[in-house]
């Protein structure tokens, strides 16, 4: 789990309330405010491979019913022509004997033909298309978990560009009160000018600094287009949709269930795939038995004394017994408990990762609540030197310059309460997508 860094410093002041309108195309002024739940779920919506889904649900139920034709009677079709370089004959001459001198057997030909069709009908397999049946299922929760762990990975990047335009939004605010707060420096620097207690140094002064806002303002208007067209990009929502995003909760989430983590899911169900192929070795080594019919036309047919074109037929049952499967039926069990052991190891070190990151998290929501605690009376000081500062410009014993750097000294303050709040919400929302998977 990454740590989020913000791509703007804060050495000016920022904010702009006012200018939302002018940041993304054409909002609606009644429209309700985007949440980060609705920005997840259209990520994964819009995401290319969640229309694999799909893909995986069809060829999954392709391949039961696959294996359902298996239990249906199977027919085959052979054909045959040989010649061999002998035959079967009778070894008795019947020239010799006097009552069969007449009797002539005449000697099979070394052509041979025959054409059969033979139907079987599996009576019991040994489990083996039940145990395919399961390996196939397993395997198509495996692909289906395996999808779920690349979406979910889409939530890290929703939470960048989100919490990002949450973040420019307040920099924009906190710019909107500077800027007015230096219009009235201006007019009132202007005032003392033309009273002969300020000069017009201390006008150019005021008048730098309100331009130093105006571009930043330019500068994070920019930024937050540029967000709302990632957010666009991912959510397949127009840029108009972002005008308001809402502010998250800053509290911990009360339920939490670690175990729905897809990471954590894609391991177990990597188990259950290893099962599922035991079910085919034990199969492997079983017998099978099924029902035959075979229907021929050949030369000779049953017959092997006759030497004519002929039908013949032969229905029976037949068993089928290998047994070389079972020279390697315990490797394969055991190579298959390896396996399983490297599942379950990869599944307690994700555990041990997610408690150092929960310790992490905790600690960090913890003390940027600390931290938003000493912003706000770092303000109220800030802002009472600020007006002390004021007082004595008017009173003519201190210059414009040493007031704007008040000014800007509370700005900063400001700017960076609202940093604190939204790496807060950034915290929390990562430390619920932690234990919650998402949820």
């Amino acid at each position: 789990m990454s740590t989020f860094h913000f791509p703007f410093s804060i050495s000016h002041s920022k904010s702009g309330g006012l200018l939302f309108a002018l940041l993304c195309s054409a909002p609606l002024a009644a429209q309700p405010p985007v949440t980060l739940e609705q920005c997840r779920a259209r990520a994964q919506a819009a995401y290319p491979l969640a229309r694999q889904r799909g893909l995986v649900e069809k060829a999954l139920a392709l391949s039961v019913a696959n294996l359902n034709r298996g239990y249906l009677p199977q027919v085959s079709l052979a054909a045959k022509a040989s010649y061999q370089s002998d035959v079967t004959q009778i070894p008795i001459d019947f020239s010799q004997v006097p009552m069969l001198s007449s009797v002539s057997i005449p000697s099979l030909s070394k052509d041979q033909y025959s054409a059969t069709l033979e139907v079987t009908q599996s009576v019991w397999d040994g489990g083996a298309i039940s145990a395919q049946k399961t390996t196939a299922r397993a395997a198509s929760a495996l692909e289906a978990r395996q999808l779920e762990a690349e979406l979910y990975a889409l939530n890290e990047k929703v939470n960048q560009l989100y919490f990002g335009v949450l973040l420019v939004d307040e920099q924009l605010r906190q710019s909107d009160l500077l800027a007015e707060e230096l219009r009235r420096s201006y007019d009132q620097t202007v005032s003392y000018a033309e009273n002969g207690i300020a000069g017009r140094a201390d006008v150019d002064a005021v008048r730098v600094e309100q331009l130093n806002v105006s571009q930043r303002q330019a500068q994070l208007r920019g930024s937050r287009r540029a967000y709302c067209e990632m957010l666009a990009a991912l959510t397949s929502l127009p840029d108009s949709a972002f005008a308001s995003l809402a502010k998250t909760s800053g509290d911990l989430p009360l339920r939490l269930q670690p175990d729905s983590l897809p990471s954590l899911l894609l391991l177990d169900a990597q188990s259950r795939h290893l099962d599922a192929q035991k079910e085919n070795i034990k199969a492997a080594s079983l017998p099978k038995l099924g029902l035959f019919v075979q229907g021929g036309y050949g030369k000779p047919g049953l017959d092997m004394l006759s030497n004519e074109f002929a039908p013949f037929y032969v229905a029976g049952a037949r068993l089928q017994w290998s047994f070389g499967s079972l020279y390697t039926q315990a490797n394969e069990r055991k190579k298959i408990e390896v396996r399983k052991s490297a599942v379950a190891l990869q599944a307690d070190v994700y555990k041990l990762n997610l408690d150092l990151q929960k310790a992490r998290l905790a600690e960090t929501i913890q003390s940027l609540r600390d931290m938003m605690k000493m912003d706000s009376d770092i303000i109220a000081l800030r802002e009472s030197v600020k007006k002390a500062a004021e007082a004595k410009v008017a009173n003519g014993t201190l210059s414009v310059t040493e007031l704007l750097r008040e000014v800007t000294a509370e700005s900063l303050a400001r700017q960076v309460r609202a940093l604190h709040e939204v790496e807060l919400m950034m915290a929390v929302a990562e430390y619920a997508q932690l234990l919650n998977g998402g949820s």
